[in-house]
This record gives C-alpha cells, sequence and structure tokens, in this order.
C-alpha cells in the first residue's frame, strides 16, 4: 500500500507528517511522492488563514478528482475547525480530529496489528530523516496567548504541554547517531517551553462568554495577566545546554537550530546557549506581527516594538551576523498610515533577513473579527507590496555581509559542477565545485561566499566551494 502524505502550514505539522509515515511503515506501508500512484492520500491541514484552509480543502478535493476510490484523510487544524464550526467536509473526505492523531496511520493502513505507535505526541519520535536533511524535533505544543486575531489555541489546543529534557535529549542524540546533520526544535509556542498552565487559567471554550458573544470575561482576562505577571522558570536555556553538551562530548558534528521565539523569551540565559555552543544555529524567528505598539497591545502580543529590537541588539551582541526572519501582518483591523510606517521602520532597524507578510484574515471565533474599522482588501495588498520592498532591501543588506566570507552549508541539491543548501544562518547557499565535481548529499560543504541576489521571496548567496 502507498500513502501520498501532503502537508500545510507549521512545523508542528510537518513532524506530524513525518510520525504518520514513520508509524505508516511500521504497519507494512509506504510512502510516496506521487500523488497519482497513491492508494490513500493524508491532507495535513492548516488554518491559521482563510487561504490555507481554502488550499487545503483544494488538494482534498484535487485527490478525490485524480484518485478516485482511494480515501482521503483531512487532519490537522483545518480538519479541526470544520468540526468547531461544524462545517461538512466535501463528500468523500474523512475528517480526522485533533484528538486522534495517533490513530492516523492504523486508520488509514486499515491495521489492527499490534504495532506499538505512539498514544500521545510527547512519546512521539522522529527517528530518521524524511526527504529533507533537516529534522523537525517537537519539544512543546499548546498556545494560550490567545491573540485577537489568532484561532490556533481553538484548533490545536491552549494548554501546554512539554516533552520532557531527557526525552527530548534522548530523541536528538538517536538522530546524531543515525548521521542527520540538522535538527530544528519546534512547537507551538516553544518561548513557553518546561511552562504548565495556571489552574485559574480557563480551558479553551470557556475562555469566551459573557453578553457579547465571545468577549473575554473578567476571570479570564484575570488569568492571562497574572499569567503574564508570574515569571516561569527558565527552562528552555536548561535544555539547549543539556542537548548540546550531550552532542559534543558524543563528538557527534549535528547542529542545532530554534525555530521560533517571541521577543519575551530572548533571556540572558538562553542568549548565552549561543556564545557557549558553536552547534547552535546564529538564526531564529522572531515573529513581530506589527511595529506599533497601538497594534500589538489590540492584538494581544505579549511584547512591545521595543522588546523586540532589545531581543535582536541582545542575541547580535553575540554575533552580529545573527540572522532572523519575522512575520508581519497588515491590514490588521484600525491600522492606520503611521502604523504601517513604525512596521517599515522596525524590519529596517531589526535587519530583517526575510520577511513573511500576510493580509489579516479574521478567523472564526476570535475578537479581531468583529472589530470595527476593518482595512479593506485594496489597501492591505497595497500594504503588503510596500513591506515586501523594504524587506527585499533588508534582505538583500543583511546577506552582504557574507560577501567574502566563508559559511557552512547542509548540502540537499548536488548535480556536477554545483551543490546547493542552508547556511548556518539560514540563508539559501549555491556553492560551485572544483571541475565537475559533484559532491556528495547530506554533507557539510564549506563556501566561499562570492555575491548574493533576490529570487522571489528570498535572498541567496553564491561562491565558490572551498579546496
Amino acid at each position: 500500500m502507498k500513502v501520498f502524505i501532503y502537508t500545510l502550514g507549521c512545523k508542528v505539522n510537518e513532524v506530524d507528517s513525518e510520525l504518520y509515515g514513520q508509524e505508516m511503515q511500521l504497519l507494512g506501508a509506504e510512502t510516496t511522492t506521487t500523488l497519482t500512484e497513491a492508494d490513500a492520500v493524508v491532507v495535513n491541514s492548516c488554518s491559521v488563514t482563510n487561504r490555507a484552509q481554502a488550499q487545503s480543502l483544494q488538494f482534498a478535493r484535487r485527490a478525490l478528482r485524480e484518485r478516485p476510490g482511494a480515501p482521503v484523510y483531512l487532519t490537522g487544524c483545518g480538519a479541526a475547525l470544520l468540526n468547531l464550526t461544524r462545517t461538512q467536509p466535501p463528500v468523500g473526505v474523512t475528517v480526522v480530529a485533533m484528538g486522534d492523531r495517533s490513530e492516523v496511520a492504523r486508520l488509514v493502513v486499515g491495521s489492527r496489528e499490534a504495532v506499538q505507535t505512539a498514544a500521545r505526541w510527547v512519546d512521539g519520535r522522529i527517528q530518521r530523516a524524511g526527504a529533507r536533511n533537516r529534522v523537525d524535533v517537537r519539544v512543546q505544543e499548546g498556545c494560550d496567548n490567545m491573540c485577537t486575531y489568532c484561532v490556533v489555541p481553538f484548533v490545536r489546543g491552549s494548554r501546554l504541554e512539554s516533552k520532557p529534557v531527557d526525552v527530548a535529549v534522548d530523541e536528538v542524540m538517536g538522530l546524531a547517531t543515525a548521521g542527520v546533520k540538522e535538527v530544528v526544535l519546534t512547537g507551538t509556542e516553544i518561548g513557553k517551553y518546561g511552562e504548565t498552565p495556571l489552574r485559574s487559567t480557563p480551558r479553551i471554550g470557556r475562555i469566551y462568554s459573557g453578553s457579547a458573544p465571545f468577549a473575554l470575561n473578567q476571570h479570564a482576562q484575570g488569568a492571562l495577566e497574572k499569567h503574564a505577571r508570574e515569571k516561569a522558570p527558565d527552562i528552555l536555556p536548561v535544555l539547549l545546554d543539556s542537548m548540546l553538551g550531550a552532542l559534543e562530548t558524543a563528538g557527534l558534528p549535528t547542529r542545532v537550530r530554534i525555530s521560533s521565539l517571541n521577543p519575551d523569551a530572548i533571556t540572558e540565559a538562553l542568549v548565552s546557549q549561543f556564545a557557549n555552543h558553536a552547534t547552535l544555529c546564529p538564526q531564529m524567528h522572531l515573529p513581530l506581527q506589527s511595529g506599533s505598539d497601538a497594534v500589538l497591545k489590540r492584538m494581544r502580543r505579549p511584547y512591545t516594538s521595543k522588546d523586540l529590537l532589545d531581543s535582536v541588539q541582545r542575541l547580535r551582541a553575540v554575533d552580529p551576523s545573527f540572522a532572523l526572519t519575522t512575520d508581519v501582518i497588515v491590514g490588521f483591523p484600525g491600522e492606520t498610515e503611521q502604523d504601517l510606517q513604525a512596521t517599515l521602520d522596525v524590519i529596517r532597524l531589526a535587519a530583517f533577513a526575510k520577511v513573511h507578510v500576510f493580509p489579516y484574515s479574521p478567523r472564526p471565533f476570535t475578537p479581531a473579527a468583529r472589530e470595527d474599522h476593518q482595512v479593506s482588501a485594496g489597501v492591505a495588498k497595497e500594504r503588503l507590496h510596500r513591506v515586501l520592498e523594504t524587506a527585499e532591501q533588508t534582505g538583500m543588506a543583511f546577506a552582504h555581509r557574507f560577501i567574502g566570507r566563508d559559511v557552512t552549508i547542509v548540502s540537499e541539491k548536488s548535480s556536477p559542477g554545483e551543490v546547493e543548501g542552508y547556511s548556518e544562518h539560514y540563508l539559501w547557499t549555491e556553492g560551485r565545485t572544483h571541475g565537475n565535481d559533484m559532491l556528495e548529499r547530506d554533507s557539510f560543504v564549506v563556501v566561499r561566499v562570492e555575491g548574493c541576489h533576490f529570487d522571489g521571496n528570498r535572498v541567496i548567496l553564491s561562491g565558490s566551494v572551498a579546496a
């Protein structure tokens, strides 16, 4: 049996898909990268925007057309949102609830074999590299920030849960021993790694009540403010120190990357890990969303623009070329021209290597969707292009820092005369090899950078493979 798994959205979804494929192999099935030869299809969906939700359902319909008779399963956040909104899926598509993720492999394969698979996400371990030579390792689930535009706590859960340090270290050590060159630590909100929910914090589904539909009630507001005031132990640096120390002691060259942290998680203890461990990549995603403090407050983001810039300064004190990417939402309800200018200013000051820009997308159950002063699609589109123009400028300026320097890539693409892959600063790099040499894939390659250019939505470094 061959199964095609199509993944949309974040790295947490990618982890789920890897686990599905791994478990299906244990049950005697194999995954395929070709839809037309699939005996079953899994669409691991996303719902973070209207577009992502539509793309998820669109691919499910495509699978039904192109593989008539093959069962199609919809899982992930998009599936959860269908259940929450009581929306019917396309005819012929089976929806798998978020709480039933551990049963996806058995359901698809139709197996009742007593093969041991993880019953909960914390027990699931990636044991091998997939199509990419980077492996995402999930160490945390759940987000209780309750940002006013975000549906993620509703579909993926607001209960904070973390993989124990020893379990996470053991998973990474297993991958490193198997020859994986890079792991990426990920989660729904890994800045809250090690935190547990306050007992007084209402569970999702109860957090909104009152006379106005889904208005934040006083009890919930108080719990959230109390949570913001109480500083939880800084456990993420403990995880990093344990993991990186174990790799170094074993002499394993695997490098570790942090996927995304909010500015409030950039503590001195965390920054020290970059100074102490050379295998911790000097790059991460630092969400901005808006450079306007007024907009950030309406978004209920847990930081100000100054907090973000202070975090940037702390990271670049360790490495002046520390690479930072970010997210920006344009057209948030009530956003003014002054708000947009503040966003452009922060992008320039932070010198982001890449900016992911999204027009605001109203999501079910979120307070922002009911706000007055919605920004028109035309205005949002115009602002999006202005942010992209600024992002190209900062991206190119950042890339120019590396001209004349050596970077180390993990080779992902290799052909006679050329090798390509991501550098430690997460910049895609193209290297010319000597003569017509073809280098081995999934190996460390040093490239002397000679130039850079902008391609689509990212900067690309180019140069020659070091002798």
